[in-house]
């Protein structure tokens, strides 16, 4: 976690043990009243060295353990409080930090932002997103994230397309190797190195005299053993020093240190718990150098001690402390430094257990190769072996080896809970790629267990779920899946369980339940696609979520199947999958997605084919095969009569009894039966677009056009095609014909609405001059409908026409309404419905489609940049009296977006654009404190004294108007106003 200042302050430094400092809206820490630095203190040079971080993008300070590169950084920090120039966001790093996701986490926490797991993308748009003030994101110990690791790839990437606004501070023993080439040529990096931090002779004598001793020694400066020297007694080495203090040290302060040393920083309880016993921290602070308080109520000592004081003796208490607050890297480093490679076997598996297919690479790998050759074969380090492997390429086939190997040697040795691990991992690498065989075998292995753990449950329960969907018994997996504790487990194995949970659902045709449980379960995205491919397929026409990232080539299979399916119900041809299959679950997806794909194209005969072809090879007698043909139902059902008759017979879930009565519709009209009374979406969902189109035309001859016309509002223009196709065949002519004459077909060329500003309309990109659009009635009766998605006869009546008997209101808005048709679409026939003005008795309202745009709809559903252009003027002038409220709502939106913009200007470099921007929104707000303070960052960053001095006055005028006091970032914006004009 990033947290500022960390890092202990020094004893030197005092004022630097106050809580960590927060400007404007940073919130990673307490607040804090700033304390004013001592004047009296060394080095204030070097603060104001520092200062310079502010007008460099980058700063390196390098400097080997003692040098006070934290303190001095923590003073400049401190220094920004007493005149801010903009907000300061620390990370301490640490063991874990070489992984790119662990650093991201921890720079936008210090931000302020959570983590999504976008890692560069994230950080950088969470340093954007401080604009326009300035941001300054210091790393310290960055020697943590060594050259060549995900972590320093990210820390590149970030110091690459770093924004103007952003400015970044690496500080530790070496900092990573970063593309800076470009930036030291034009003088934007600022190096501070050990010559810079060691203490001159004046600073050195200023210390000896404030702490009353004599220095005879001479220590090149070294702060660190400066201090100690001074501490400890005039002449002595840093090592004398030290070892001085230790002798006089009590041994339960001793212990205390110890403790200490070996966790890195800890809280009082969890040193008590190392060393074993109570002890007073803060009289350890006071009584030993270089031990401090840190910002967040913890405690570190010094890595200078590590070298002086034995730990061996807490080794394994610290590591339960360290893996207890899962802090499993900074335990595998206190391993791998004792070399005690039982401790880091321990460690590894609980790596592996905790994270699964979402290892940590670079710590897993940093791991391996610290362990000896001689213990390389391992269990523990065989399975971390297999879980780095996995990580860069779960189709490796050593991967088996390598986890068998491991899994044996621990059943050998009877630990079966390291063994559920690393069967856990052998799930979760044959989920990967789809291997029936192998989980087949892991769940013979995994009866060896003995079940007494939560992991070991849901393995075991998760593998015999698995052996009875293989076996064409979902219901059975089902029983298995409902015991596994799945909250009580590590993530990874949690969601591979459930997804499989929801899996199994679906194959009982039960999506609904397969929906929610994927909804209450499952995160973000992942939830999203699932739950949408279960309603889909219980017949509900939600959003299909079928763009996301797939993990294994495995899901992308049966995500293209799906695909091809729904794709189907639109007239689609989804992508192509290969014919040959070697198992009947996967036979079962290509047969299905090639016959939806063959009745779209019109050729039934070749889908009746192809089912029976998979017949042949896969008969009904194979459970398995069968209950994968359940999946897609209806396809089934219409086009095998063997099919047919199995399931006419067979008690079926929920979902597929829907499946089943959409095929039976279909099946009866064909036969003259029209009495099946079947939802309009389960039309959608469950037959593709020609069968559905061919029911609603044989609905329409027999005298109903609501399916037909809902088809059409719903899958756009191919519902058209597919009447026209359908009215070349005698038998469905009189439908499709009725369907084309009522349900409005979508018109030849787009139609433009232009409300943001005067009126227009255009056809084909220009804009027409049509004498219906100089009537004000239908102006603003247009404007109303772009307002409102449906808008009651009666609302617009009132609206038009108060003054107006009922009659003589609903007599002119017939009339309006005519001349709206024509504006709109003036080649219409005359008794042809509208396509885009749509009503009924009770409603009128617009259409959405792809020949229709809008502006205002564009506007509300675009991003800053695509709004600002689509802006003209005052929105919908027609309506100033009728809708005040709304159209206040729309230009409040757009001061919104020109801050937005202004704000993206300003962090790519363009302060002038900027300004622009500013001044626009402020023309339409005056009092926008947000506008304000871009208006000043823009000029601060245009060094533009004139403007400063205009702009700084405008904005303490405004205050002054509405007799409030500035906001703490405009009051940084103020300041650097003031100074720089």
């Amino acid at each position: 976690m990033g947290v500022p200042l960390r890092k202990p302050a020094g004893r030197v430094f005092p004022a630097l043990r106050a809580p960590p400092p927060t400007v404007g809206d940073n919130t990673t820490g307490p607040r804090a009243v700033p304390r004013p630095l001592d004047v009296e203190l060394p080095r204030l040079r070097l603060v104001d060295r520092l200062g310079t971080r502010w007008s460099r993008p980058v700063t390196l300070v390098t400097a080997g353990p003692g040098f006070g590169k934290t303190t001095a950084l923590a003073q400049a920090v401190r220094a920004n409080l007493l005149a801010p120039r903009g907000i300061d966001a620390w990370v301490t790093c640490g063991p874990g930090h070489e992984d790119a996701a662990r650093l991201a986490a921890a720079i936008l926490s210090a931000l302020g932002h959570p983590s999504f797991g976008g890692e560069t993308r994230e950080v950088l748009a969470a340093l954007r997103g401080k604009a326009p003030l300035d941001v300054c994101l210091l790393l310290d110990d960055v020697h943590e994230v060594p050259d060549g690791s995900p972590g320093a790839e990210l820390l590149a990437q970030v110091a690459r397309a770093l924004p103007d606004t952003a400015h970044l501070v690496l500080s530790g023993r070496s900092t990573p190797a970063l593309p800076l080439a470009r930036r030291q040529a034009a003088g934007e990096v600022a190096v501070i190195g050990t010559k810079d931090l060691a203490f001159t002779g004046a600073e050195t004598s200023a210390l000896a005299r404030k702490l009353g001793r004599e220095l005879t020694e001479d220590l090149q400066g070294w702060p660190a053993l400066v201090r100690l020297s001074l501490t400890a007694g005039p002449a002595a080495s840093w090592r004398y020093a030290a070892e001085e203090v230790l002798s006089r040290l009590p041994e339960r302060t001793r212990t205390s240190l110890a403790a200490l040393v070996v966790l890195g920083s800890a809280t009082a309880e969890e040193v008590r718990v190392v060393a074993g016993e109570c002890t007073d921290l803060e009289h350890l602070t006071r009584e030993v150098p270089l031990v401090d308080r840190l910002d967040d109520g913890r405690y570190r000592a010094h890595d200078l001690w590590a070298g002086l004081v034995s730990t061996g003796h807490l080794r394994g208490r610290a590591v339960e402390v360290l893996t207890g607050r899962g802090d499993l890297a900074a335990a595998g480093r206190v391993a791998c430094r004792a070399g005690d490679w039982a401790l880091l076997a321990a460690l590894a598996v609980e790596l592996v257990r905790t994270t699964l297919s979402v290892l940590p690479s670079a710590t897993a790998q940093k791991w391996l190769k610290a362990v000896p050759v001689r213990h390389e074969q391992e269990a523990a380090f065989l399975l971390l072996k297999a879980a780095v492997v996995h990580a860069n390429d779960f189709t490796d086939p050593s991967i088996d080896c390598l986890v068998d190997r491991a899994c044996a040697l621990m059943l050998d040795a009877g630990d079966h809970e390291s063994a559920a691990v690393a069967l856990g991992q052998a799930v979760i690498t044959a989920h990967s790629r789809g291997d029936l065989v192998r989980l087949a075998a892991v769940a013979q292995r995994a009866q060896r267990l003995d079940a007494q753990s939560p992991v070991l449950k849901v393995l075991q329960h998760s593998v015999a779920a698995v052996v009875a969907e293989l076996a064409g018994d979902p219901e059975a997996a089902l029983t298995h899946l409902v015991q596994a504790p799945v909250t009580a487990v590590p993530q990874a194995l949690a969601v591979s369980t459930i997804r499989f949970h929801v899996h199994c659902l679906a194959m009982c045709g039960r999506g609904r339940e397969a929906a929610e449980l994927a909804e209450r379960m499952l995160a973000n995205d992942l939830a999203r696609r699932h739950a949408a491919t279960a309603r889909w397929f219980d017949g509900e026409a939600v959003g299909f979520q079928g763009d996301g990232t797939d993990s294994t080539a495995r899901d992308e299979f049966v995500a293209r199947a799906i695909h091809a399916v729904i794709a189907a119900s639109f007239g689609e041809s989804g992508p192509e999958l290969p014919a040959e299959q070697d198992n009947p679950r996967d036979a079962v997806l290509a047969c299905a997605a090639q016959a939806a794909a063959a009745v779209t194209r019109g050729e039934e005969d070749l889908a009746r084919d192809l089912y029976k072809q998979h017949l042949d090879r896969w008969p009904l007698e194979i459970t398995l095969a069968e209950r994968h043909l359940r999946r897609f139902l209806t396809l089934g059902y219409v086009l095998s009569d063997e099919l047919r008759e199995r399931w006419d017979n067979t008690d079926l879930g929920p979902s597929h009894r829907k499946a089943r009565a959409a095929g039976r519709a279909l099946l009866d009209a064909r036969n003259g039966d029209l009495r099946k009374d079947l939802p309009a979406a389960h039309a959608l969902c469950f037959l593709p677009l020609p069968w559905s189109a061919e029911l609603a035309a044989r609905q329409a001859a027999a005298g109903s056009t609501h399916l037909g016309t809902w088809l059409a509002d719903r899958v756009g223009t191919a519902v058209h095609r597919q009447f026209r196709e359908l009215a070349r065949d005698p038998d469905l002519a009189a439908g499709a014909a009725r369907l084309l004459a009522t349900v409005p077909a979508p018109p030849d060329h787009p139609i433009g609405i232009e409300v943001i500003g005067p009126m227009r309309v255009t056809r084909n990109g220009v804009a027409t001059d049509a004498p219906e659009l100089r009537r004000a009635r239908v102006r603003q009766l247009l404007g109303l409908l772009t307002l409102r998605a449906s808008l009651s006869r009666e609302r617009a009546m009132d609206l038009l026409w108060p003054e107006l008997d009922a009659a003589s209101a609903a007599r002119n808005l017939r009339v309006t309404m005519t001349h709206l048709r024509r504006l709109l679409e003036p080649g219409r026939a005359g008794g042809e419905a509208s396509y885009f003005l749509r009503s009924d008795s009770e409603t009128i309202r617009l259409v959405r489609s792809d020949q229709l745009t809008v502006d205002l709809w564009s506007f509300q559903e675009s991003g800053a940049d695509d709004a600002v252009a689509l802006w003209r003027g005052e929105p919908l002038p027609d309506l100033t009296d009728l809708c005040e409220a709304e159209i206040t709502d729309i230009r409040t939106r757009h001061v919104r977006n020109l801050l937005t913009l202004g704000e993206l200007r300003l962090v790519t470099g363009d302060p002038a654009e900027a300004h622009q921007l500013a001044e626009r929104a402020l023309e339409l707000e005056p009092f926008e404190p947000r506008g304000h303070r871009l208006a000043l960052a823009a000029a601060v960053r245009a060094r533009n004294p004139h403007r400063m001095v205009r702009t700084r006055a405008r904005v303490l005028d405004s205050l002054r108007q509405i007799g409030i006091s500035p906001d703490p970032a405009t009051e940084i914006l103020l300041r650097q106003a003031a100074v720089s004009s």
